[in-house]
């Protein structure tokens, strides 16, 4: 699959990527998620958190896939209006856990260059293997994915999905996958 088939522009400021699940992917779509934030007039600073809560939400799914032994399309998808973003990202594992520890502080950043300094010494106590490039390799961000996006974002919601409806309720036993929904408003974000 090329590049060109994972992702269409859609004329609305929308854009999609069909992904495999494959940490490959994470960098076509990191790739086209910063060119168009930034045709869109988003900062560096602004498109650096993006990008970060948008690589932790897509190897989240990829691993949701592989957990499950799916190998379905993740699909995400975006939209862009004013300084406002939004990304949906569909994948078939056994849905994210909303349960993950709040015990360690990844609180909005302030200082962009010290928080990815936290996040990387966690980075060298947790690994998994994940598949690269069709061939399972060790991975180091593992564990910690929902607390760094839920810092970087101003909305977060997950929703599961099964062959017939989307739900809240991560305790249905006829889940599908996640749908992970994040927003961030730029206009909000520098009115501090």
């Amino acid at each position: 699959m090329s590049e060109k088939d994972l992702f269409i522009q859609m004329a609305d400021n929308s854009y999609v990527m069909f992904l495999p699940p494959d940490m490959e992917s994470v960098r076509q779509f990191r790739k086209q998620l910063r060119v168009s934030l930034a045709q869109n007039g988003f900062g560096e600073d602004d498109i650096s958190q993006i990008v970060l809560a948008a690589d932790e939400a897509l190897t989240n799914s990829i691993t949701a896939n592989v957990s499950n032994q799916s190998e379905e399309t993740i699909i995400c998808r975006w939209r862009i209006v004013d300084s406002k973003f939004t990304l949906l990202i569909l994948d078939y594992g056994r849905g994210l856990k909303v349960s993950e520890s709040t015990s360690d502080d990844y609180s909005s950043p302030s200082d962009l260059e010290n928080y990815l300094g936290n996040i990387k010494k966690h980075q060298t106590s947790s690994s998994g293997q994940l598949p690269f490039g069709g061939v399972n390799k060790p991975h180091k961000n593992m564990g910690k994915g929902l607390k760094i996006i839920r810092s970087l974002m101003d909305t977060v919601k997950i929703h599961y999905h099964n062959n017939e409806t989307i739900t809240d309720n991560p305790l249905d036993n006829k889940i599908n996958g996640s749908i992970v929904e994040l927003e961030f408003n730029a206009d909000t974000k520098h009115k501090n």
